[in-house]
């Protein structure tokens, strides 16, 4: 592995608002370098904008300026087939429920990207992904419809959703906010595994992504931190140094950017 290889970086982007296209949503340019193997944590408090920045890292969000480039294309310049074939090299969790399916089950959702890109029914999808729903002990709820779940259910099969195709990049929108300490254990210990090399993608290390406004839970999983500031964004280098900084990203929770 190359450590220095960059895999995710972005120039000088301006994003647009939701739905305002003439206005930006978060102050900027915003400049970013993520290379093969980092963890990286994108501190904000509420309303800072973390969540509209990764989607803008996958190509949900509309730029008003500058560049996202992803293992070295400029995500602009790709249509069809082209950016199809790279969002299967990333994933994304959002935050809260996940933006599940509602009125399809657990096994449904999970098997969804297998279905549309490799072009099968759920039926053949779950053999693929039936170890992940295993280990990620959702077997038992492969039947049960996303509405019934409780809210830290509803994010693991969100993040089960994210990885069944092997993602090179991952992507996680608040992944701990308001869980308890049982669940909140689980997705620091899984979450290492991708970082470190899961058996499941024979051995080869996730490079991760999180966005937080409560740090403090994903700290010893992450190496570096990027702060966004009303200046922009910015890389603050170790996350050690920057949890003891008094900023503005110590707020609980997120908003609406």
């Amino acid at each position: 592995m190359n450590e220095a290889e960059t895999i995710l970086e972005l120039e000088s982007v301006v994003i647009r608002g939701r739905w305002r296209d003439g206005v930006e949503a978060l102050p900027g340019p915003l400049s970013l370098r993520v290379r093969r193997g980092e963890t990286w944590l994108v501190l904000g408090g509420m309303g800072s904008g973390k969540s509209a920045l990764l989607e803008a890292m996958v190509g949900l969000r509309a730029l008003g300026g500058g560049t996202v480039r992803v293992f070295g294309r400029e995500l602009s310049g790709l249509k069809g087939a082209e950016l199809a074939a790279m969002r299967r090299r990333m994933g994304l969790v959002f935050e809260g429920r996940g933006r599940l399916m509602s009125g399809m089950t657990v096994l449904e959702n999970v098997t969804l990207p297998v279905c549309y890109h490799g072009n099968v029914d759920v039926e053949a999808a779950a053999v693929e992904v039936g170890g992940w729903m295993e280990e990620m002990e959702l077997e038992g709820l492969a039947d049960v419809g996303v509405g019934r779940l409780g809210m830290a259910w509803a994010r693991r099969v969100a993040l089960a959703r994210a990885v069944v195709q092997g993602p090179e990049l991952l992507l996680l929108d608040d992944p701990m906010g308001g869980l308890d300490p049982v669940h909140a254990r689980w997705w620091r210990g899984f979450l290492g595994r991708l970082r470190d090399g899961h058996p499941r993608l024979g051995g080869q290390g996730v490079t991760l992504v999180m966005a937080t406004g409560s740090p403090r839970a994903l700290m010893g999983l992450a190496g570096r931190c990027a702060v966004m500031t009303g200046e922009g964004l910015r890389d603050v280098g170790g996350c050690k140094d920057a949890l003891g900084r008094d900023e503005a990203w110590t707020d609980e929770g997120d908003g609406e950017e």
